[in-house]
């Protein structure tokens, strides 16, 4: 097990420095040591893991099929574990799929039914990824005030596991808010902090992201100063 533990966690890494490619291979190498071994929790990880990679490359078909073949393992081989690390997985990642369809009401649901599992189970990361997509799905209904609490809910767990990557994503989507509120300067510190966090965590491409945010920023805070009396 211990190469294919090696597999998971260069998949995973590759995966938040925006490689995607490199973690798609690293998976795929991992899901045939899993069929090899028979083991079906590895095998059932690893096509999660990729459902995972083809959804945030845009590959919805292909994230679904995957999926499919992750949820059937674990309802196969944990249908009697009710606090699965597998099922939270899946749930969680059903609920990606629903954001991305527009069916918030059941990415909801899926969300706060892995959120119970992972709190039951004791898995601080995974339940910080739950706050954390109740969060977006608050953010996409425009219930900002709920949005709120639950991305500052992730953000302490991912404070207390120093997790520099969850906490600029935390950071971001907190930014996000104050910009649809008109509040540039908290905007701004939001997005200061999550470029840094980013830069910490080795992810380029979203710091360079949230760089360009806080460009966007200070340029709604020039236009916000103009006086057209005094210029």
């Amino acid at each position: 097990m211990d190469q294919a533990q090696a597999l998971n966690e260069q998949g995973h890494s590759l995966y938040q420095s925006g490689k995607l490619l490199a973690a798609q291979a690293a998976f795929e190498l991992l899901l045939n040591a899993a069929q090899r071994q028979k083991c079906k929790a590895l095998e059932a990880t690893a096509w999660n893991n990729l459902a995972v990679v083809f959804r945030e490359r845009g590959e919805s078909a292909r994230a679904a099929v995957c999926q499919q073949q992750s949820l059937r393992i674990a309802i196969n081989h944990d249908a009697t574990d009710s606090s699965s690390e597998l099922l939270s997985q899946n749930l969680t990642n059903l609920a990606n799929d629903a954001i991305l369809a527009g069916d918030y009401i059941l990415a909801e649901r899926l969300l706060r039914s892995a959120l119970n599992v992972d709190i039951r189970s004791g898995r601080f990361a995974e339940e910080a990824a739950d706050w954390g997509g109740l969060g977006i799905v608050s953010l996409l209904t425009g219930r900002f005030d709920q949005a709120r609490r639950a991305f500052t809910r992730a953000r302490q767990i991912h404070e207390r596991l120093g997790d520099d990557h969850g906490l600029a994503c935390d950071l971001g989507h907190l930014g996000q808010i104050s910009m649809a509120e008109e509040d540039l300067p908290s905007a701004r510190r939001f997005f200061e902090r999550s470029m840094l966090h980013f830069e910490c965590a080795g992810c380029r491409k979203e710091a360079q992201r949230a760089r360009e945010t806080l460009r966007e920023i200070a340029a709604r805070q020039r236009v916000a100063g103009f006086c057209p009396v005094r210029n």
